[in-house]
């Protein structure tokens, strides 16, 4: 119950996105596969795995050593819960990363090379969604939720053969307009909505941060 609480506590400070919440989770179905990529510390991560149950899976995706430590205890007692200590991009690398001043980290993000302070940040690994699959580290999702600070462009980029696969049937993605628009992706939004409909999904904007996608064939 201390756990529930805390979570409860937690979804709170974030209220401005409960109806995204409330879709996201709704798009969740029992022995589903889930990415959840910006796990942070595993707000979504817990609910996707009561959700998916025993027989379905939660990969949590997070790239930051602080924000990781948390996400663990947070599911520690979760068997169908697997970390993944990289962040999702557009190629297979290693970036800069900032850890975010808030009490969540939530705001921690990858930094680009001309970013002030890039030279002394974190090193992490990133990786291409479809290499992970590809390479059989990671199963085919059928669920999707990235919350990535500005890197969701990159992130979709790296996601070819995953979006085209038939199983994938929900994205949800929280777009940051105005860390696009500081890494010189004005269009950024627009972006992400001509890469899913490119691969034959309908988008809609529950609110003007969050883009749900969802295959008209399901």
């Amino acid at each position: 119950m201390g756990v529930t609480r805390w979570f409860a506590r937690l979804l709170a400070v974030r209220g401005y996105e409960t109806e995204f919440r409330e879709i996201v989770l709704a798009a969740v179905r029992r022995g589903d596969c889930v990415w959840d990529v910006g796990a942070n510390v595993g707000l979504y991560t817990v609910e996707f795995a009561e959700l998916v149950g025993p027989e379905g899976a939660v990969l949590a995706f997070e790239p930051s050593p602080a924000n990781q430590s948390r996400l663990k205890a947070a599911v520690e007692q979760l068997s169908n819960v697997v970390i993944v200590p990289v962040a999702l991009g557009a190629e297979d690398a290693m970036a800069r990363f900032q850890q975010g001043g808030d009490p969540l980290g939530a705001t921690s993000k990858l930094l680009n090379a001309s970013s002030p302070g890039a030279e002394a940040a974190l090193e992490v690994r990133v990786a291409r969604g479809d290499t992970l699959v590809s390479a059989g580290m990671a199963p085919s999702p059928n669920v999707i939720k990235i919350d990535t600070e500005g890197a969701e462009v990159e992130v979709l980029h790296g996601l070819d053969h995953v979006l085209n696969a038939p199983e994938l049937h929900t994205l949800c993605i929280e777009v940051h307009f105005g860390l696009l628009n500081e890494r010189g992706m004005k269009d950024g939004p627009r972006q992400v909505e001509r890469i899913l409909a490119a691969v034959g999904f309908g988008c809609r904007w529950p609110d003007s941060s969050h883009i749900v996608a969802t295959r008209s064939a399901r």
